[in-house]
């Protein structure tokens, strides 16, 4: 997602989050003004926090270390660096706080996860010829959360805040790969991938926050939670493009494929787990334990933000 698109989700979202509160008290004036008796006790409040997720293991990660082990595993290839892995994220999110009871509330909110990271290699093999590997796999997703808060009072000034709650993830894998083989006599290839998937699943998340009063109606927030999230049945398309120094180059679209883990067995005897983007289920006799892939957004997410109360 670019920069343009996160700042008019961002402006959506925040939008969307100060307008409908208005219209539900804007609803309350109007049935006071019927002459129904009595006053709610609900009150409304917003919530805005972002932060930083430490991502779980996951097969994208698995594919990638795949390489580094069989460079340290093949004698006659020599690597500058080893490709990094995806741990860590960007985490925002914003809620509708619907509170019922002095420390009980609920919270409807949507949010944007973001992790990716671009890493490269450069490989001597045999000593006769260099390839340049660079990789850059990204994770996003947008959540549609419902949240359960309890409020604990600590002193005049903070609340102990435990929450839980679920989420549906609308999720999308990239993956790009670039690679360039230069040998004597100035020839060259060079090779693109450029896929992307889409999934979405349904996840957990539970934590616990501080909350600082900083005035009447604003609090400060800190704090952390775990979420749990796979996005699996992973389908999308696959753009790829070559072009050599010696003239032959061409270029193409494959759609409608599904991402899929498998362990492939190397020289040796010795296996590394992969993913590939294919049509078909992969089916070889060196291959085995195939499954669809899963990319796991579970992890561990520390927040900062502002609660602000109607």
């Amino acid at each position: 997602m670019s920069k343009k698109k996160v700042w008019n989700f961002i402006a959506l979202l925040s939008a969307v989050l100060f307008i409908l509160p208005g219209a539900s008290l804007a609803d309350d004036t109007a049935q006071l003004t019927q002459g129904q008796a009595g006053q709610s006790n609900i009150t409304f409040g917003l919530r805005l926090t972002g932060g930083t997720s430490l991502l779980m293991r996951n097969d994208i990660n698995d594919h990638m270390q795949s390489y580094n082990d069989l460079f340290d595993d093949t004698s006659y290839v020599s690597a500058d660096s080893e490709f990094e892995m995806l741990k860590m994220g960007m985490d925002f999110g914003g809620e509708i706080l619907i509170n019922f009871m002095p420390n009980f509330s609920v919270g409807i909110g949507a949010g944007y996860l973001l992790a990716g990271k671009e890493t490269a290699v450069e490989l001597d093999v045999y000593g006769m010829y260099t390839e340049d590997w660079s990789c850059h796999p990204k994770f996003s997703a947008i959540p549609i959360t419902f949240s359960l808060y309890y409020g604990i009072p600590v002193g005049s000034f903070m609340n102990v805040v435990l929450n839980a709650g679920v989420g549906y993830y609308l999720g999308t894998v990239d993956f790009d790969f670039y690679s360039k083989d230069t040998v004597g006599g100035g020839l060259w290839s060079e090779e693109t991938e450029t896929w992307s998937a889409k999934s979405n699943a349904l996840g957990f998340h539970g934590g616990i926050d501080l909350e600082f009063g900083i005035a009447r109606n604003l609090a400060f927030v800190i704090g952390a939670k775990g979420r749990y999230a796979k996005l699996t049945d992973l389908t999308g398309d696959l753009d790829y493009e070559f072009d050599t120094s010696y003239g032959y180059s061409g270029s193409g679209t494959e759609e409608d494929l599904t991402l899929w883990y498998f362990n492939e067995e190397a020289i040796g005897g010795k296996e590394y787990p992969f993913v590939v983007l294919s049509e078909k289920k992969p089916s070889a006799s060196y291959i085995s334990d195939v499954r669809k892939a899963e990319v796991n957004l579970s992890g561990i997410v520390f927040q900062a933000g502002i609660k602000v109360t109607f």
